[in-house]
């Protein structure tokens, strides 16, 4: 009994692995937002903040968790310190709606 791979299954396998650690793009993020798959939207959009300092997704993920149920209904909790960390992300990348939303915070405070 030989202990080798066939090339083609090690190829599946190693190309399945690749797939399943890529991150989502921002178009992703944004096709299930506008389909209305909020939590899957957020996620990804929390994951390309995370990993690709992506401030557009921080931004939109910032926004969405500042709304929560209010707007998202049960997909989306509403989580203001959580959203305060991403929108300071955003922020400090250049992102002018991020700054707006953090001052608003500051105002309601």
């Amino acid at each position: 009994m030989h202990n080798v791979l066939n090339p083609a299954i090690l190829a599946i396998l190693l190309a399945s692995v690749a797939s399943a650690q890529e991150v989502p793009s921002i178009d992703a993020a944004r096709r299930a937002y506008h389909t209305g798959d909020y939590g899957r939207s957020l996620a990804l959009f929390e994951r390309l903040a995370r990993e690709r300092d992506d401030a557009e997704a921080a931004e939109s993920a910032g926004f969405m968790l500042l709304q929560g149920p209010a707007l998202y209904g049960s997909q989306v909790r509403r989580d203001p310190a959580r959203a305060t960390v991403l929108l300071v992300q955003a922020a400090r990348a250049g992102r002018p709606g991020a700054e707006f939303m953090l001052n608003m915070l500051d105002q309601a405070e």
